[in-house]
C-alpha cells in the first residue's frame, strides 16, 4: 500500500481575512503540517509569512481576485486562466509523486475552472471540498439575489438560464452560465475520479439532486472551536454580533436595519464597503474591521446574541457554532442547513429572509427576555459541539479518505461512495 508522502493544497487565496473557505483551507494545513506531512500550498495570490512559518513550501500565482481586476481582464481570466493552469500544472510534472495527495478549495476568484484540467492526471489521489454551490450553480449561491430568496432552479436549466438571479447585473449572470458551462467542459464531473467532500448532508443531496454527475460524494461537516472555553453569560449582557464579510450577500445590511428597528446596538466584524455604508444610518452600528479569534472573543463576551442573515444559503456556516459553542444564542436565516438542527438543540431562533419583520421582532424578544437567552446560551455552550467534528477529527477523515484513494489507485476505478463522517 502507498503512503503518503506529500500533501498539496490548492486555493485561490492564502490570506484568511479572504474568507472561511481560506480559513478552512490555512486549517487544513495546519493539521496536516501537525501531523507531520510535507505540505505544499499552492494559490492564486501573494505568499504570507504565516504559512512560511509552518514550514509550508509556497507556490503562488501573484494575481488579484477577478473583482478587483479591470473589467476585459477578469472576464477572460475568470474563464480560463492559463497562468493558473500553468502554475499548477508545472508544479505536478516536476514534484508529483504515487504518494503525493492534492486537496482542491476554492478556484472561482482567480484560478478559473482550468484548475480542473491541470489536475486532470492526479484525479485519483484528489479530493475537492465545496465550499460554496459555484460547482453545481453559476452564481455559487442558488440565490435569487435581487429578491433575496432561495432558488429551485436545476442548474442551466431553460428557468436557470432566464432567471435573473445575479447581484450585479443581467450580463454578469449570462457570464457566469458561459463559465459554468466551461467547468462542466472541463471538469467531466461524471468522469471524474476525485472525491467531493460537502459540509452538510443537504448539501450534498442538493448537488446531487440538481443534476451533480460526480460519482465520489461524501458529507464532512467543518472543523469547529470556540472562541471562548467558559461560557458568555448571555443573559447579563446587552447588543448583538454580526461576525463576516460585510456585503449583501451575508446580510450585513439587515443585521444593521433591524438592529435600528429593534433599538438594539450591533457590532459588526468584518470588512466591506455595504456594512460602512449601512452603518452610517444607524448611529447604534459599530463596524471594526476583521479581528482574530482573540479579539472576536473579547468583544463576544459581552454580546447578547450572534445574528447571521445570509441571503445566501449557508452550507455550513462557521460563526454559526463557534458562537454557540461560546454561549452565543444564534439568530439565523431559516435557509441556513444548520437552522433545523440549531432550533432542535436550543440556541437558535430562524427568520424567513424575505421577512425583515421578523429579524428585527425576534431582537427585540431576546433583548427583553434574560431567561430565554440563558437558556439558549447554556444549550449552545453544551451541545453545539454535536453538529461539527473537531480538529483532530476531521483531519483525520481526510487522511483516511487519501490513504483509501492511494489504495485503489492501482485498480481499473474507485467504487462510487455516499458517505457521511458527521
Amino acid at each position: 500500500m502507498t503512503s503518503i508522502d506529500q500533501i498539496v493544497v490548492i486555493n485561490d487565496f492564502a490570506s484568511a481575512s479572504r474568507g472561511g473557505a481560506t480559513v478552512i483551507a490555512l486549517q487544513a494545513v495546519r493539521l496536516y503540517r501537525r501531523l507531520g506531512y510535507p505540505v505544499t500550498y499552492i494559490c492564486g495570490d501573494a505568499p504570507t509569512t504565516r504559512l512560511d512559518d509552518m514550514g509550508v513550501t509556497q507556490v503562488t500565482l501573484g494575481s488579484d481576485a477577478l473583482l478587483e481586476l479591470p473589467a476585459r481582464r477578469a472576464l477572460m481570466q475568470g474563464l480560463h486562466n492559463p497562468a493558473a493552469e500553468s502554475l499548477v500544472a508545472d508544479w505536478i510534472r516536476d514534484n508529483d509523486t504515487r504518494g503525493t495527495v492534492y486537496h482542491l478549495h476554492n478556484w472561482s476568484q482567480i484560478l478559473s475552472p482550468s484548475i480542473f484540467r491541470a489536475l486532470r492526471e492526479v484525479e485519483d489521489r484528489l479530493i475537492v471540498t465545496c465550499h460554496d454551490f459555484f460547482n453545481i450553480c453559476p452564481n455559487g449561491g442558488f440565490s435569487h439575489f435581487p429578491s433575496a430568496t432561495p432558488c429551485q432552479h436545476r442548474s442551466l436549466s431553460a428557468r436557470c438560464l432566464v432567471s435573473q438571479c445575479d447581484r450585479i447585473s443581467t450580463a454578469r449572470k449570462y457570464w457566469r452560465a458561459l463559465r459554468h458551462m466551461r467547468l462542466n467542459s472541463v471538469a467531466r464531473f461524471a468522469e471524474n475520479r476525485a472525491t467531493f467532500t460537502f459540509l452538510h448532508d443537504r448539501m450534498l443531496e442538493k448537488f446531487a439532486n440538481s443534476g451533480f454527475r460526480a460519482k465520489n460524494l461524501v458529507a464532512i461537516p467543518n472543523p469547529v472551536e470556540a472562541w471562548t472555553d467558559e461560557r458568555v453569560e448571555a443573559e447579563r449582557n446587552e447588543g448583538f454580533l454580526f461576525v463576516g464579510r460585510l456585503g449583501h450577500d451575508k446580510g450585513a445590511d439587515l443585521a444593521i436595519k433591524a438592529a435600528g428597528a429593534a433599538g438594539q446596538k450591533i457590532t459588526l466584524i468584518g470588512s466591506g464597503k455595504l456594512g460602512t455604508l449601512e452603518a452610517r444610518k444607524n448611529r447604534d452600528a459599530r463596524v471594526i474591521g476583521w479581528q482574530d479569534r482573540e479579539g472576536i472573543a473579547e468583544i463576544a463576551r459581552h454580546c447578547r446574541a450572534i445574528i447571521v442573515p445570509s441571503r445566501v444559503t449557508e452550507p455550513f456556516g462557521l460563526v454559526i457554532l463557534e458562537a454557540a459553542m461560546s454561549g452565543l444564542p444564534v439568530i439565523l436565516a431559516s435557509h441556513a442547513y444548520l437552522a433545523d438542527d440549531a432550533v432542535r438543540l436550543g440556541f437558535a431562533k430562524t427568520f424567513n429572509i424575505d421577512r425583515f419583520d421578523q429579524l428585527a421582532s425576534l431582537m427585540g424578544q431576546l433583548a427583553a427576555d434574560d431567561d430565554q437567552v440563558g437558556q439558549m446560551s447554556r444549550a449552545g455552550f453544551a451541545g453545539g459541539h454535536a453538529l461539527c467534528h473537531t480538529p483532530d477529527t476531521w483531519i483525520g477523515t481526510f487522511i483516511d479518505i487519501f490513504e483509501d484513494k492511494l489504495h485503489s489507485s492501482g485498480r481499473a476505478r474507485e467504487p462510487a461512495l455516499r458517505r457521511s463522517y458527521a
